[in-house]
């Protein structure tokens, strides 16, 4: 049996319930309270013969791993449920972040001030071309260029079929 000393000002009692859980299929784990603000973790393998000394040392990196991840978890947890119920209930406007570099704007919010020159109006979409009057127009150029070809005259379609 190994003994670890864990200080729970530096770990958080969920990082060690946390990191001694993983061990539980392979180890007996024993938490007691060792001295005030310390915890006394005592490490047993189920299978005979074992290194232990390697075991305390994966023991360390998860409970900094586990502490890592509570960090991260906790730093998150505004975003997290912001998602959840966006999910549940339909969009949901996000809080006001107070963002003067503009960091956390969509792609649409940071270009839909942006003036682009363009005199020859190629950047315009086909739908700012072919407004209502001109789709129309557009249309019967098209039917007339149809009933003037070659292969309506010598066929004599009227245009206005496929």
């Amino acid at each position: 049996m190994e003994i670890i000393t864990i200080d729970t000002k530096v770990y958080s009692l969920r990082a060690i319930f946390g990191t001694a859980y993983v061990f539980l299929d392979n180890y007996y784990i024993f938490l007691d309270n060792f001295e005030d603000g310390k915890i006394q973790v005592k490490i047993k393998s189920k299978k005979e013969n074992e290194d232990l000394e390697k075991i305390i040392d994966e023991f360390k990196n998860e409970l900094i791993n586990a502490s890592l991840r509570l960090k991260i978890s906790e730093e998150n947890k505004k975003i997290r449920e912001i998602i959840v119920t966006s999910a549940l209930y339909g969009r949901v406007e996000a809080p006001r972040i107070n963002d003067p570099k503009g960091i956390c704007k969509t792609w649409e919010e940071s270009h839909s001030q942006v003036k682009i020159n363009d005199p020859k109006g190629i950047c315009k979409t086909w739908e700012e071309i072919n407004s209502n009057d001109n789709v129309h127009k557009a249309v019967n150029n098209e039917i007339l260029k149809e009933k003037n070809s070659e292969y309506c005259k010598m066929f004599k379609c009227d245009g206005d079929k496929n």
